[in-house]
């Protein structure tokens, strides 16, 4: 008689009749666009941008498929809203609440055009008073995180030497130490991921993709770059205040890896913020032996990260 085994591991393929253009990231990681759980979606600049170059017939390479993967969002489920639109604003710089407002209302008719069956959230006076206050409330941490890219830059322009990079780890450490308050974990881990980047350069990391250093980083440039980031500190905020947390939907993958290689769990209200473990992924540290990324991340807990 044949024994057979109790279970057996089955293996499918599964295919989009496009390709991936739009990410959701969610709790559990990211997700296609299809498969969101959450009925509040936020939505990005780069959401909004390519909204509009649907809108207007434009023939980019990838319009066929955008088209296919927004329609999964035009309908009656969903609730759109775009403060991180707002919160980043368009001007390359903190925005002034008179322009908050504007960024809103200009991407809530986009998205209203583009998107004529989902909801869309409806702010009034009050409202754009009390979601400016994370502006506000965000304001110093958000001048550590532009002054920090700006000392960065320098050091992380240029694929670093091997021999130079336990050198270069401590300025960037010394660099944190220096700034009242301390950058955002996310942005350190950005720029570590940076200097830990493949030594061939083929590939940048994780986190080059989303600081962009150069020997001519601007304000503007860290801008941006905060602004990405913030929007992942933002997503995890929203699981605490609602369930099924909110979705986050973009067209940056370079954002969209980071956000799995971080493997954020287990968030919880901590004094005026919020706290949570992150796990990190040897793909946000190409060059980093595996042995030694829990030695790294000892040297952020002991900096107060």
């Amino acid at each position: 008689m044949t024994d057979f085994p109790e279970s057996v591991r089955v293996a499918m393929d599964i295919k989009f009749h496009q390709p991936m253009t739009v990410y959701c990231l969610q709790r559990d990681g990211r997700f296609p666009l299809a498969f969101a759980s959450a009925s509040m979606i936020l939505v990005d600049r780069n959401i909004i941008s390519t909204a509009k170059s649907i809108l207007s017939g434009s023939e980019r390479h990838d319009i066929a498929a955008n088209k296919w993967w927004f329609n999964f969002v035009n309908n009656k489920r969903y609730t759109l809203n775009p403060i991180l639109c707002a919160i980043e604003g368009s001007k390359g710089g903190a925005p002034s609440y008179q322009h908050f407002v504007a960024e809103f209302n200009e991407a809530q008719k986009v998205l209203g055009e583009a998107f004529p069956e989902a909801k869309l959230v409806n702010f009034e006076e009050q409202h754009f008073q009390a979601s400016y206050g994370i502006v506000r409330g965000l304001q110093q941490r958000y001048e550590s995180d532009i002054a920090f890219l700006l000392s960065v830059s320098k050091h992380l322009h240029a694929i670093t030497a091997s021999r130079l990079l336990e050198k270069v780890e401590g300025v960037l450490f010394e660099l944190c130490a220096k700034l009242d308050p301390k950058p955002s974990p996310f942005v350190m881990l950005a720029a570590l991921s940076s200097l830990y980047e493949s030594a061939s350069g083929e590939q940048p990391s994780i986190g080059r993709s989303i600081i962009k250093p150069k020997p001519q980083y601007a304000t503007a440039d860290a801008h941006n770059a905060v602004s990405d980031l913030r929007s992942l500190e933002l997503l995890l905020c929203t699981f605490q205040f609602q369930s099924p947390a909110a979705t986050f939907c973009t067209r940056d993958k370079a954002l969209t890896e980071f956000w799995v290689a971080i493997k954020a769990s287990e968030v919880c209200k901590s004094g005026t913020g919020i706290s949570f473990h992150a796990k990190l992924e040897p793909e946000l540290f190409p060059r980093l032996p595996v042995e030694r990324l829990g030695q790294l991340a000892e040297r952020l807990v002991q900096n107060g990260f």
